[in-house]
């Protein structure tokens, strides 16, 4: 289990590196409500948007309340994760958007969070997807990685669907790369 260290004054960010191999590994994360989501993220915007307007009487909207032609500008950023197993190393990629990195050789498919090579970012996944899945309500993340070498940054919000309205059984994770000049790695 990583420790993560939890610095206020630091605007939130949460951090934790590991060594793999040669590479120096890192894993930085600050959340942020979603009232302080930057203009510049739009992409993430609209997809909170539409999800907040397939809610109806304030239950969770389902899977089946996606209409894909409404969201052919996100899809390219969007990931489907089944959250409806116990375990969390058993929640799996539905549908993966073509953001994620070519590189990667998980988190396609049907892979699942077990198959995740990187410990520590599996459990910064675990807690975040295990988060929204237990309360309901969407979440707005700045993450900055270097794994095995390769740097990301991006900006992700999380949003909750459930079959039944409460119980959340799939997550929509929609990714936007961008530059976060304080979260360097």
């Amino acid at each position: 289990m990583p420790i993560w260290d939890v610095d206020i004054q630091a605007a939130n960010i949460e951090e934790t590196s590991w060594i793999s191999g040669e590479a120096e590994n890192v894993v930085k994360r600050r959340q942020l409500p979603l009232d302080q989501m930057p203009e510049r993220d739009e992409v993430l915007y609209n997809a909170y948007e539409y999800w907040d307007s397939k809610r109806d009487g304030g239950l969770l909207p389902s899977r089946g309340n996606i209409d894909i032609l409404d969201i052919t500008r996100l899809i390219k950023h969007t990931h489907l994760i089944d959250v409806r197993d116990p375990d969390p190393d058993n929640w799996f990629f539905r549908l993966v958007g073509s953001i994620i990195p070519q590189s990667w050789e998980w988190g396609s498919g049907r892979d699942t969070l077990s198959d995740c090579p990187w410990p520590q970012y599996k459990e910064m996944l675990v807690q975040d997807y295990g988060t929204v899945k237990a309360t309901g309500a969407p979440m707005y993340h700045e993450i900055a990685i270097r794994l095995d070498w390769v740097a990301y940054q991006y900006s992700r919000v999380m949003l909750p669907f459930a079959d039944d309205g409460r119980a959340v059984d799939t997550l929509m994770s929609c990714v936007v790369h961008r530059a976060l000049p304080d979260l360097p790695v």
